[in-house]
């Protein structure tokens, strides 16, 4: 996210991770191919769980990777990728970060 430092981490609300499992849930299966994140600048966001479970959302893809498996789903509206990220504390996510994700989501 931030070019020459370390991406910023948190701890995400239980009450949230259970949001966004059962958003991962609803989620459809995506068959395209999971879109390339840049080398730098915003390169999406992810969940990592006590269970090994990793989930990173980017581009309307979120991918599951789960002991060597590897699964993606489309995330519309890229709902999934903003709850994740709305679940930063203030001002960790840099406002032009979130503008730029419903700029994207609007546009027809």
């Amino acid at each position: 996210m931030f070019s020459g430092r370390p991406d910023p981490t948190w701890a995400v609300p239980a009450h949230v991770a259970t949001r966004l499992e059962r958003l991962w849930e609803s989620l459809e299966p995506w068959t395209g191919e999971v879109p390339a994140s840049p080398a730098l600048g915003y390169r999406g966001c992810a969940l990592r769980d006590a269970k090994g479970r990793e989930w990173v959302a980017y581009a309307g893809v979120v991918m599951l990777h789960v002991s060597g498996r590897h699964e993606a789903r489309q995330d519309n509206g890229r709902a999934f990728e903003k709850l994740l990220l709305a679940s930063a504390p203030a001002r960790m996510i840099p406002a032009s970060i979130i503008d730029g994700l419903d700029a994207e989501t609007s546009t027809p």
